[in-house]
């Protein structure tokens, strides 16, 4: 089990770079890159490990690393799926969905923090929202409010082995 999880996550490469001077942050910054990178191409379920590992490494600062590539992940993927989908939803469904438009722009956000928080897949609440007239600032705070409740909680379960 130990070989396992050495060659999966690589913490002694983490606990060797945070040795140096300005480790931290560059540990921080990977941890943030990564995080980006996997909610950015949708893998389910990235963000609690990467929260776990972060609360490891960094402690209760890593929720920072993490909200930070939350943040920038969900713009990459919101952007390209809003370039993407938008037209191709008005073309097939145009008037049909006016209805649906008008409340998603006054209630959206609610609805966002809603489906973060309840769980649903990350790909398909940024699909959703691409496709309303929801913001790319609404769809990020939002956001971002609907997921830090669990990379919080994930970093302080982290932290708390840490300690041990």
């Amino acid at each position: 089990m130990e070989s396992l999880s050495a060659s999966i996550l690589p913490l002694a490469l983490l606990k060797g770079l945070a040795m140096m001077p300005g480790g931290m942050i560059a540990v921080a910054a990977i941890i943030a890159a990564a995080t980006a990178s996997l909610v950015a191409f949708s893998v389910p379920g990235a963000v609690t490990p990467m929260s776990f590992l972060s609360g490891l490494m960094l402690g209760i600062g890593g929720i920072l690393a993490v909200a930070l590539g939350v943040l920038v992940g969900s713009h990459l993927l919101f952007l390209v799926t809003r370039r993407w989908l938008g037209p191709r939803m008005n073309g097939r469904f145009g008037p049909r969905l006016e209805a649906a438009r008008a409340h998603l722009s006054r209630r959206g956000p609610a609805y966002v923090v809603g489906a973060r928080l309840g769980g649903v897949p990350h790909l398909l609440v940024t699909a959703a929202c691409a496709a309303t007239p929801i913001t790319a600032r609404q769809f990020l705070a939002a956001s971002l409010l609907g997921m830090l409740p669990a990379i919080s909680l994930a970093a302080v379960a982290g932290s708390g082995v840490a300690a041990i």
